[in-house]
């Protein structure tokens, strides 16, 4: 009995001609060579002993065909009994690939041409397997010019039953160019202009392969008919494309047909619905103008961006932007706008997951929108700025929940991250030989955001040693208040020894105007220095006796970078001034100021240009240079490590003057192209210039030692970023040399 007829028999039992059930006594399997018996009967889903349907039937073919094991499967009744039926599956398995016999492709090549067949011996082969596998190599073939290509896919026997071979023969023939693309129908653009609008496809050329491949030919069109959409062709379409061959069938003619229609302008534009916003505020978002030719992408982005964002931004997060373009006679489409505000979304909770280890109030008190705030986008983008800047997390991702009529939940899911860095900072110079740092720094101590740190730094001639702490929000308030003590070991190359010890003590906080990125610091330093040896060849006498210094630093800071580790847009802009001595007391007697600004412009995605400008300048309140200590003066080249500021391609502290200067200018430019998001690595190609001078009378621009050259960072957890940079000097260092190229390498830090 076939599986038609055990329907039937089911039907009728099971409605009620008979009061006893259909149970299925007995399940077998019949044609089956390869594939298990076990998994045909538990992918059936039919059970010995339990009672039968004519749709659990069904259902278990259905699922047996699902396999795609099989070319033919029948349920039959083998015995009837009063209550039940013992039941046969009989299978025709499809056959078995036993082998691949391919011929031809000379020009591609049997190893492309089994990766695109991508078949194994032993897998079951379909009769639609012929077809898919032609297309397959018929797209290679067109990859490669070959559009003329004869390919024969078929299956064939094997060497026993069940068992099949798969025989394929490509003849390429020879490669095919477009010779040339040409136009019907086209009267605003020439076909010079339409085929520039042909991105992927292209005339044969010097520089052009002329390849043609038939989905980026289409995806070409769409292009072009956006271009026409663009420029007032509302209608414009494509009515049909042909090509054809030249005799020796190695050139391909190409031929569009286009209907442009009517050129179309903007008319008048009206607005209606709400009146949340001023129609003269909304004409402002408007990227398109009475009389203008119509461009569906300004009108796209002014409805589906500029509009909705500005309800969305208020809190209008369900506003219903709905726009109509009508006929006003002519050539002139006007515009109408019916705008839905519908309700305003009030912020009911803020709700934080993902910290496992700063603190929620660390991440909360960030938030520039609070609970009870009206919805406000700008502020949720800051607030996930500020959040992000903190540099504890790998990923900030805030969502939106609708938890009543007019209010929503706002979720922000955070990635920590280690922040913790260990620095080891390593480099060598002619001058001072191996240099160094090594170092800790914990910037999110026990999650609490306090920075504790300290910090080791080497040399021939320079030694080192600080640490420090920081609590960001003294009193959960917008104040910084911090400490550090320092000791500092440097010998001259004129003979004497200077020693340091001192400390420091910061008050910070966060201002509100001009804008809110703005912040300001103050530091008072105390410290202590003797010269244990004087030099008669220095340029001004210096007291071997101890020296006490006591300063005051005021640094302005804005800072609207997006990140930290590869800022891609926003700028830092700092100005700090020193004053030590005067009122303050002490043996030192100067002021000191240094301008810096850096910004980033981004350029495609993961590619962004750094831009830095510093000056600094200093001078004795009393005129006499022994006011000055030798380490408060410039100095540059180098990685800046030991001391000063970095100009790369050159040794440390060798460009201008050999004693350090009151003047210095300095200039960067960089490409940088981030190659993985997280950790964050990126490459650089830099050039870069600057000096430093004696006085300030002698600062002169255009007197700048210039370098170039190429780099690498990885910001690595427990490291920080390790840096190596190639640069390449091209004038002389203070000592007459020219240093061609430099290598500087460090753990830890920025250059």
């Amino acid at each position: 009995m076939t599986v038609i007829g055990l329907l039937l028999v089911l039907s009728v039992q099971i409605s009620g001609q008979t009061p006893e059930k259909v149970r299925l006594y007995g399940l077998t399997v019949e044609g089956n060579d390869r594939a298990d018996t076990g998994l045909i009967i538990a992918t059936s889903g039919l059970v010995v002993g339990e009672y039968l349907t004519g749709e659990m039937i069904q259902t278990a073919i259905r699922q047996l065909w699902e396999l795609n094991l099989f070319s033919d499967i029948k349920a039959i009744a083998e015995k009837q009994e009063v209550n039940g039926v013992y039941l046969l599956i009989r299978v025709v398995e499809y056959p078995r690939l036993e082998f691949i016999d391919i011929g031809g492709g000379k020009k591609i090549g049997e190893d492309e041409m089994e990766e695109a067949i991508d078949l194994h011996r032993g897998q079951v082969l379909k009769p639609s397997d012929p077809i898919r596998l032609r297309r397959k190599l018929r797209d290679l073939c067109e990859e490669k010019g070959y559009l003329l290509a004869d390919i024969k896919v078929d299956i064939v026997e094997g060497s026993s039953d069940g068992l099949a071979g798969l025989y394929v023969r490509v003849d390429e023939g020879t490669k095919v160019k477009i010779k040339k693309i040409t136009f019907n129908g086209n009267e605003a653009f020439s076909d010079k202009k339409l085929r520039k609008r042909l991105k992927e496809t292209k005339q044969k050329s010097l520089f052009r392969s002329g390849k043609f491949h038939r989905d980026k030919f289409d995806a070409d069109l769409d292009a072009m008919i956006v271009f026409y959409r663009e420029h007032g062709f509302r209608d414009a379409r494509v009515v049909s494309d042909s090509s054809w061959y030249s005799d020796n069938r190695k050139r391909m003619f190409v031929c569009v047909t286009v209907d442009e229609g009517p050129k179309l302008y903007f008319g008048d534009i009206a607005f209606s619905g709400s009146d949340l916003f001023t129609e003269m505020e909304l004409q402002r978002k408007l990227m398109f103008r009475p009389g203008e030719e119509f461009n569906q992408k300004k009108y796209d982005i002014t409805v589906r961006e500029h509009l909705s964002s500005m309800f969305y931004d208020r809190g209008y997060i369900y506003a219903q932007i709905q726009p109509t373009l009508t006929p006003a006679g002519g050539d002139t489409l006007d515009v109408h706008i019916h705008i839905e505000a519908g309700n305003r979304f009030n912020v009911n909770k803020i709700n934080i997951t993902g910290n496992t280890k700063t603190r929620e109030k660390v991440i909360r008190r960030e938030f520039v929108l609070k609970p009870g705030d009206t919805f406000d986008v700008s502020k949720l983008r800051r607030s996930i700025r500020e959040v992000a800047i903190l540099n504890y997390f790998a990923d900030v991702q805030p969502d939106i929940e609708d938890v009543g009529e007019d209010e929503i939940d706002l979720w922000v899911k955070v990635e920590e991250k280690p922040t913790d860095q260990a620095n080891v900072s390593v480099g060598y110079s002619e001058r001072d030989g191996v240099i160094g740092a090594l170092g800790f720094t914990a910037p999110n101590i026990f999650g609490s955001g306090q920075v504790v740190s300290f910090d080791w730094n080497f040399g021939k001639e320079y030694n080192s040693f600080s640490i420090g702490y920081t609590e960001p929000w003294l009193f959960d308030t917008e104040t910084l208040v911090g400490g550090s003590f320092y000791h500092v070991k440097r010998r001259w190359a004129e003979g004497f020894t200077e020693k340091l010890i001192g400390g420091s003590v910061r008050l910070g906080r966060r201002f509100t105007f001009p804008d809110d990125y703005f912040r300001g610091d103050w530091i008072y330093r105390l410290e202590r220095s003797k010269n244990d040896r004087i030099s008669a060849s220095m340029e001004a006498s210096v007291d071997s006796t101890v020296r006490v210094s006591s300063s005051v630093t005021q640094i302005i800071t804005r800072d609207s970078r997006d990140f930290v580790e590869f800022p891609t847009q926003g700028s830092v802009v700092s100005l700090s001034t020193e004053l030590a001595g005067g009122p303050l007391t002490g043996h030192d007697n100067y002021h000191k100021h240094i301008f810096s600004v850096e910004w980033y412009t981004p350029l495609l995605p993961k590619l962004v240009m750094y831009n830095n400008f510093q000056y600094g300048f200093m001078a004795s309140l009393t005129g006499v240079s022994s006011d000055i200590p030798h380490l408060e003066y410039f100095y540059m080249g180098g990685s800046g490590l030991s001391l000063g500021t970095s100009l790369r391609g050159y040794d440390e502290r060798t460009v201008g003057s050999r004693f350090g200067g009151k003047s210095q200018l300095k200039t960067s430019l960089e490409l940088r192209v981030q190659m993985v998001d997280y950790p964050t690595i990126y490459g650089l190609v830099f050039a870069e210039a600057g000096n430093t001078w004696l006085n300030f009378g002698e600062t002169d621009m255009f007197d700048l030692r210039r370098s170039v050259g190429l780099g690498v960072r990885f910001y690595m957890p427990m490291i920080g970023l390790i840096g190596l940079d190639y640069g390449y000097g091209f004038d002389e260092d203070a000592f007459g040399r020219k240093p061609g190229w430099v290598p500087a390498f460090q753990f830890g830090r920025t250059f």
